[in-house]
């Protein structure tokens, strides 16, 4: 954790009291807005925990372009990104945002996927 943090990850969590309930992190690499590192407590997973954090990550966002990368067999992290109107990228598109955005073994792009939202532009008054 200390080096992702080191690398410039910002990590919020959801509490309820003072147990953790979740965590998420955000990155600003380059161009673009990464979420990073999204787990939840199994005892209170489904229950709203991973979207409020990551609905203050969106707003946290400085860029359009937001990225997130599981693995392909996670399925139900998949779909929950998918309801949230992330797309998951062609295969080629991935292999290139995962070298271009994440420091991860080339074993690893093998068996990832990447989803991508973009967002209205903020306006500022």
């Amino acid at each position: 954790m200390q080096r992702e943090i080191e690398v410039g990850v910002q990590f919020f969590g959801r509490f309820y009291g003072e147990t953790l309930l979740g965590v998420m992190g955000l990155q600003h690499v380059k161009d673009t807005t990464l979420i990073r590192h999204a787990y939840v407590r199994p005892d209170h997973q489904r229950q709203g925990v991973s979207g409020a954090l990551l609905e203050h990550l969106l707003d946290l966002a400085d860029t359009q372009d937001i990225l997130v990368g599981t693995w392909s067999d996670a399925i139900l992290a998949i779909r929950f990104y998918e309801k949230l109107e992330f797309q998951q990228v062609m295969s080629d598109e991935k292999n290139r945002l995962l070298r271009a955005y994440w420091d991860v073994p080339e074993r690893q792009i093998g068996v990832s996927v990447v989803l991508r939202k973009v967002m209205e532009k903020k306006r500022y008054s």
